[in-house]
């Protein structure tokens, strides 16, 4: 049986919201956790770049800080994101965020097949 594609299925848009905090990548989910993803390394000309610590993801070299995260953001899936929000404690940052440069995005969380169609899973 050919595998189904998930593009029929109800897709839900979660925001996120990426922020450059010197040098590192943080991520903010709506239930307001901030989690340290990753590296930002920026130049005395003011281009940057960002370097996820999971999966070796690479924004390239961007123009500025900002522009490094909107690069980012075609990168990420709701799955990689949740999964990191899961998996990673709290990151440590005093001040305030919105000071940063910083992105807000949605991603769409596809909802699973058997929730949808009724049909229970196949047993191998």
């Amino acid at each position: 049986m050919a595998p189904e594609s998930n593009a029929a299925l109800p897709q839900f848009d979660r925001p996120f919201r990426l922020f450059a905090a010197d040098d590192r990548v943080l991520a903010q989910n709506a239930a307001g956790k901030v989690i340290d993803i990753g590296e930002i390394s920026c130049h005395p000309d003011g281009a940057c770049r960002i370097a996820l610590d999971v999966d070796a993801l690479d924004s390239g070299p961007q123009r500025d800080a900002r522009a490094a995260l909107q690069a980012l953001v075609p990168l990420l899936t709701y799955d990689y994101l949740d999964g990191l929000f899961t998996s990673e404690a709290d990151a440590r940052f005093e001040g305030l965020l919105e000071t940063l440069p910083h992105l807000e995005f949605t991603l769409a969380e596809t909802v699973p097949r058997e929730l949808v169609d009724r049909r229970p899973p196949e047993l191998f």
